[in-house]
């Protein structure tokens, strides 16, 4: 049996020296064609998930299985968790996600009809989301029954994901893409101004909006999902991905 050194001081001497021990810090990191969610066993609880990027401190490796303790996010933060010793080394890598503070803009566009092969007619908000420059077109609403509304303008903060998204069917996506999409069932929560927590309001992969931020121009669903996935803003205990300015 291996163990991994944890955060502490302890008396090295008679004369009661003391030393800091170093902290063996990972990053959840996953295949690139994957729903975006590592499945991990808390050793007080049933299986749970954790998205890419996730922090965790090591703290032993015994019977064929690392164990580790979730430290951010929202997700089993707080519990000591295992993956088998092959995983461990698969997915647990040594690079953090950047700690910059990075704004994702949104800019309002046109209201007008598109005809779904699925839902027939729809009336979309379109909107142009912009990260670094790149322009991806996105849906704020298209539902006008009067129970959803776009987004608002304002400054708002994009939250780390929550929990997988499975149970909203966009796995036809990436069987359209067959090895181009990933991370489907990773949702980011908004924030909203002046709110505090999920506004149940994502960004996310989609043709069809209920007030979120839907990437409706699929093949670039990526880049939106590795710009996100990969920052956390800076003293948040990464709850927080990023700022969102929507204007119109």
């Amino acid at each position: 049996m291996s163990n991994f050194l944890r955060n502490s001081s302890a008396t090295t001497n008679q004369n009661g020296g003391t030393h800091t021990a170093t902290v063996d810090t990972r990053y959840v990191r996953l295949r690139e064609n994957t729903d975006g969610w590592l499945k991990i066993q808390p050793t007080s609880s049933k299986e749970m998930y954790i998205c890419e990027y996730t922090k965790v401190t090591m703290v032993k490796s015994e019977g064929g299985r690392t164990y580790f303790k979730v430290m951010d996010g929202w997700s089993a933060v707080g519990l000591t968790a295992s993956l088998s010793d092959a995983n461990a080394r698969e997915f647990l890598t040594k690079t953090p996600p950047s700690a910059t503070i990075e704004t994702v803009k949104v800019k309002y566009g046109p209201r007008n009809e598109e005809v779904s092969p699925f839902k027939g007619p729809l009336l979309q908000q379109w909107a142009t989301l912009n990260i670094r420059g790149q322009a991806i077109t996105v849906t704020l609403n298209s539902d006008w029954s009067g129970q959803y509304s776009p987004i608002p303008a304002g400054s708002h903060r994009i939250m780390a994901p929550d929990a997988s998204h499975a149970g909203t069917s966009t796995q036809g996506y990436r069987n359209t893409y067959p090895g181009r999409i990933k991370a489907n069932d990773v949702w980011f929560p908004i924030e909203l101004a002046g709110t505090t927590g999920n506004s149940t309001r994502y960004v996310h992969i989609g043709h069809l909006s209920h007030g979120c931020v839907t990437v409706h121009q699929i093949e670039l669903w990526n880049v939106v999902y590795n710009f996100l996935i990969s920052h956390r803003l800076p003293n948040t205990n990464g709850k927080y991905v990023a700022l969102l300015e929507v204007t119109k």
